[in-house]
């Protein structure tokens, strides 16, 4: 009689935790309440604390309102100990290299302890979950992730040169580069002072990317950006090129990423040359 009261009892906590779980009853639950569904395994290594893993990410509420999407790209973060149970450092250090998995976590939780949001959105209330998709590229050290990033920089660099070349070519740019790598190209002169460094000056620029299009214009907002020569208030490209120039003078600017935004800025991508045409409008 005892067996049964007791089988009975487990059949209905089934059903009841089942019927909690609703579109998620196909999901294993970890003894922390993780709910997860491992799409593809492995079987390799699994990630530990400290380790940095690769990942395509994608997660949304349960409400179907979309937090982040990867779309398709990459990116390393560091695998944590947990911070509550059922955490995501808990649901990734299921996963070895080329796993993909679906993981449910509590939203306020996450939101809160993971991401560290100071408040949580409107739309999340106390039974919002996240719905994560991953795919784990790869696991690092902290070491091997340097090395390989250093020798991705290495070769952007190696081909923004390459494409830098080619442009000049094309576009029959004889004027040389200056010491730093960039191209000042003068295209109106003038017998104007030069500007000195802390002298603040006012000019008119607008910015395009190598194939012509344009990203920003102060010419187009009729409103010209002031700044100090030499003291880095702009890029490095900006405060070289600017103090080569004569109040009046106009030119175009053709300034390598490493004079630039480096590793990118909006919607600038990572290691791209960029264009400016400037006109040095006053010194003060």
């Amino acid at each position: 009689m005892e067996r049964r009261i007791i089988g009975v009892f487990t059949i209905v906590t089934l059903l009841f935790l089942s019927c909690n779980r609703g579109e998620y009853s196909s999901f294993d639950t970890a003894d922390s309440g993780l709910l997860y569904k491992i799409h593809e395994d492995n079987a390799g290594q699994k990630a530990l604390p400290g380790d940095y893993l690769t990942v395509e990410m994608t997660y949304f509420t349960n409400e179907d309102s979309l937090l982040f999407d990867a779309q398709g790209q990459t990116f390393p973060m560091r695998l944590e100990k947990p911070v509550f149970a059922g955490d995501i450092n808990e649901a990734l250090a299921l996963m070895g290299v080329d796993d993909s998995a679906t993981f449910v976590i509590r939203a306020d939780s996450f939101l809160m302890k993971n991401a560290k949001l100071a408040q949580l959105p409107k739309f999340v209330t106390e039974n919002s979950k996240v719905v994560f998709h991953v795919k784990l590229h790869d696991i690092q050290t902290l070491e091997q992730l340097e090395i390989q990033e250093a020798q991705k920089r290495e070769d952007a660099r190696n081909e923004e040169s390459v494409i830098i070349d080619k442009y000049i070519i094309d576009k029959s740019i004889k004027v040389k580069p200056t010491l730093s790598g960039m191209y000042i190209i003068p295209t109106k002169t003038s017998k104007g002072a030069k500007p000195k460094t802390g002298q603040t000056v006012q000019v008119h620029y607008i910015g395009k990317f190598l194939d012509g299009r344009v990203f920003d214009s102060s010419v187009a907002r009729n409103k010209p950006i002031e700044f100090k020569i030499g003291y880095g208030q702009v890029i490095s490209g900006w405060d070289e090129g600017i103090s080569n120039m004569r109040k009046g003078e106009e030119a175009t600017l053709i300034i390598p990423s490493f004079l630039g935004y480096g590793e990118g800025r909006g919607e600038i991508p990572p290691y791209t040359t960029l264009l400016f045409d400037v006109k040095l409008l006053d010194i003060k």
